[in-house]
């Protein structure tokens, strides 16, 4: 009876905590022409990131729960070669009544509208990223020095995160954050609230500032209708002097979707604003559609993107999602970008070859599984 006692306690101990692996892969056939690049051959994460992780939580008691979330991504073309880590995000956090608070690595809540916008998210060549993220200096926007959201050893040399004339600025309000403090909400009757700190790097000299970033996100999601509005601003500046905090990347992402049941259609309008360049505006509007007909969900959407009132680029895409069970898919996507004077955009794995207007375009066949 002791024994069997001590079995039970063991049990009920265990039922307070619950530890998950998890994971997929996404491999498929791309090929992808730009300009005079062209490439053709093995890919992956056409609609879903390959990725292997682990997660779980703890009742604390009264309501609260820690929990954690590791995640990293994966190459399953080539096994990882390059080893395995937890960028994909690593948080540690609590949760109750009063919603949830995390620290770490993790998606900005703005990130997360350009779900509901664009029916291909943000994987494959028919991703509105390929137009809607990042912006080209050489013609459409002109460099005013660079955007530093890192600090080197000393605050007169360049440090890593910065871009030159010519060349194309990563949008640093993109997808992840690290050593962050978020906290989100509990729904009341659909709407919810997030937010988000980033402290950045270590910053130790002049520029303590780079790279800080602050995102917030206001949801609505209630039967048919998704609304979502982002706004995220990351601190940088230029990186050959000492004042390499005083400028701002400011990007506001207003999403929404409405499901007819026949057809889910969705629209988002992002726009970024660039201190450093003189304040440029760069505005984008995505235009979606999915139709679910039975196993099969046929996807459209079509991208434009333009920098102070100039054309920079349009992208049309197609595709079809054939689910075989609920943890796998097979799937198809086309997309053509085609590039203004001064917009070297790329649908994929062919840079595109140079900046005086051409056209990318490409397609991927692959299979999706998830556990």
């Amino acid at each position: 009876m002791v024994a069997l006692a001590a079995v039970a306690a063991t049990g009920a101990a265990f039922a307070q905590s619950t530890v998950t692996l998890f994971g997929g892969a996404d491999l498929n056939y791309r090929s992808v022409t730009s300009g005079a690049n062209k490439f053709s051959g093995m890919a992956q994460d056409g609609i879903y990131s390959s990725r292997f992780g682990v997660m779980g939580t703890e009742d604390l008691g009264g309501g609260l729960k820690a929990g954690f979330h590791f995640e990293g991504g994966m190459a399953p073309d080539v096994g990882t070669s390059t080893g395995f880590n937890f960028t994909r995000k690593s948080t540690i956090g609590l949760s109750g009544g009063f919603g949830e608070v995390r620290f770490g690595r993790d998606y900005t809540p703005m990130f997360t509208v350009a779900g509901i916008a664009d029916p291909f998210g943000t994987n494959g060549v028919g991703s509105s990223y390929n137009v809607a993220n990042g912006v080209t200096s050489d013609g459409v926007i002109a460099a005013a020095g660079s955007f530093a959201t890192a600090q080197a050893a000393a605050a007169a040399t360049t440090p890593a995160s910065t871009v030159a004339a010519g060349a194309v600025y990563a949008d640093p309000n993109a997808v992840r954050a690290n050593n962050s403090i978020a906290y989100y909400s509990p729904s009341f009757s659909g709407f919810t609230v997030s937010g988000m700190y980033s402290f950045g790097g270590e910053n130790t000299n002049v520029a303590k500032k780079a790279g800080t970033m602050s995102s917030i996100k206001l949801a609505y999601a209630n039967g048919p209708v998704s609304v979502a509005f982002g706004n995220q601003i990351t601190k940088g500046g230029v990186a050959t002097t000492s004042a390499a905090d005083t400028e701002k990347w400011t990007t506001n992402f207003l999403a929404g979707a409405y499901d007819l049941g026949v057809a889910k259609l969705s629209l988002g309008y992002k726009t970024d604003k660039l201190s450093f360049a003189d304040d440029a505006s760069v505005k984008s509007m995505i235009y979606g559609v999915a139709a679910p007909m039975g196993a099969v969900t046929l996807k459209a959407s079509y991208v434009t993107a333009k920098a102070d009132g100039d054309k920079m680029a349009n992208q049309f895409a197609l595709g079809a999602v054939y689910d075989l069970s609920k943890r796998t898919s097979a799937y198809a996507t086309y997309s053509t970008l085609k590039n203004e004077e001064g917009s070297g955009k790329s649908v994929g794995s062919a840079a595109a070859s140079d900046f005086t207007g051409l056209r990318s375009k490409g397609f991927e066949i692959g299979v999706k599984h998830t556990f």
